[in-house]
């Protein structure tokens, strides 16, 4: 046997940007992230609008026309009008959103060195980042996340996808974006749940990377529930640090391995989506993931049960539900059907099954091993747990 062994690495850099109105005349951040210092030519790009975002902005389409006639001087430009397409999980379920971006692509004769500008929530990060990552075997992206989930978890990754097959994600690549910026005044016009969903994110990342984190995520849980903008932005840009230092420091940016830190909580969280047809959001299918996997790392012996307490509470106080009906829904051979997340989840990893676990509140420890009759046990006790009721202040003059 003659063999030619090769080895090479690529080095990839991006950066995320904090700021707020992007498209204000004098904010020259999306510029700076779009030019090259040493082209001549115009950075073309076009851009994709999440549904949602235009309902709520309806005049954001003219404000990009706008900005981006005010900076052409600064060698970018608009090659079409901003293309809006279908938001939440229905972006990600049809493969035809391929084809749709493909199509833009080559009318307007946009080449590798062009821009897909993807203004939206996660979904739509994902399906648009899945279509200009395979078009010319990959197109620049410039990802504006408009949800709280998407700034601090979703839209910060190297991943995109598509879902098939009743599958999250199974068609899809790691590509990283060119450039990532998280605009706080996008999240002034979220819903209530929208608004919530990306503080489950939070919790997960805080449990098994930042004790302190969380302690500050308990304490402003009232204050994140009455849509605090401030205490927001703090919770995303420090969620944002935590999942970003895993993603270029882990050593598994791509996930060749079988570990997957970031997806504590998700083996259930998943196939809950599944399960619910999508009528929970993300951000409250992983509340509850997360949940199911801090009351088992009690049964563990790797948390305890004060820390789980204090999980269980502060989602609960930001307003998440934390049961839902169709936990309790079997399989043929009696079993609870949320459990087939698990193959699932192994299947997606590849090797063998590998889920994160808190070791101690802020610290992980992987497991191979899952004990179904631990999370029986872990599960009774989520569907019966109730948040203590919060203590009456003393009166003038009495001890507590």
């Amino acid at each position: 046997m003659d063999t030619l062994s090769q080895r090479f690495s690529v080095a990839y850099a991006f950066d995320v940007h904090f700021t707020r109105d992007v498209f204000a005349p004098d904010n020259d951040c999306l510029a700076k992230a779009m030019r090259a210092s040493d082209s001549t030519r115009a950075a073309r790009a076009l851009v994709y609008i999440d549904a949602g975002v235009l309902l709520a902005m309806p005049d954001l389409p003219r404000r990009i026309h706008s900005w981006f006639a005010l900076h052409e001087g600064h060698g970018v430009e608009l090659a079409a009008s901003p293309e809006p397409v279908s938001g939440g999980e229905l972006a990600k379920g049809d493969l035809a959103i391929l084809d749709q971006v493909g199509t833009a692509i080559t009318q307007h004769r946009l080449c590798r060195h062009s821009y897909v500008i993807i203004i939206g929530g996660g979904a739509v990060l994902d399906a648009i980042g899945c279509a200009a990552s395979l078009i010319h075997r990959g197109i620049r992206q410039i990802r504006l996340p408009t949800t709280t989930l998407a700034q601090c978890d979703a839209g910060l990754g190297v991943k995109n996808g598509l879902n098939r097959f009743g599958a999250k994600n199974f068609y899809g690549t790691f590509t990283p974006p060119r450039a990532i910026i998280n605009d706080a005044r996008f999240l002034e016009n979220l819903d209530e749940r929208s608004w919530r969903a990306g503080i489950a994110e939070a919790v997960k990342v805080a449990i098994i990377k930042d004790r302190d984190f969380m302690a500050a995520l308990s304490r402003e849980a009232t204050a994140l529930a009455a849509r605090d903008l401030p205490a927001m932005e703090r919770l995303i840009r420090r969620c944002a640090e935590l999942h970003l230092e895993h993603i270029t420091q882990g050593g598994d940016p791509f996930e060749q391995g079988s570990s997957r830190p970031l997806d504590f909580g998700h083996w259930s969280a998943h196939r809950i989506e599944i399960l619910t047809s999508h009528r929970l959001l993300h951000g409250e299918a992983v509340a509850i993931g997360v949940a199911i996997d801090v009351l088992y790392a009690v049964e563990i012996g790797r948390l305890t049960r004060a820390d789980a307490d204090l999980v269980l509470t502060t989602l609960s106080q930001c307003g998440f539900a934390l049961w839902d009906v169709v936990l309790d829904l079997k399989d043929a051979e009696g079993q609870r059907s949320v459990y087939s997340g698990l193959e699932q989840f192994r299947e997606h990893l590849g090797g063998e099954l590998t889920l994160a676990m808190p070791d101690g509140l802020g610290r992980r420890k992987d497991i191979v091993a899952f004990d179904h009759a631990l999370c029986e046990r872990a599960m009774a006790t989520l569907k019966r747990w109730r948040p203590a009721p919060s203590r009456a202040p003393s009166a003038p003059g009495h001890a507590p």
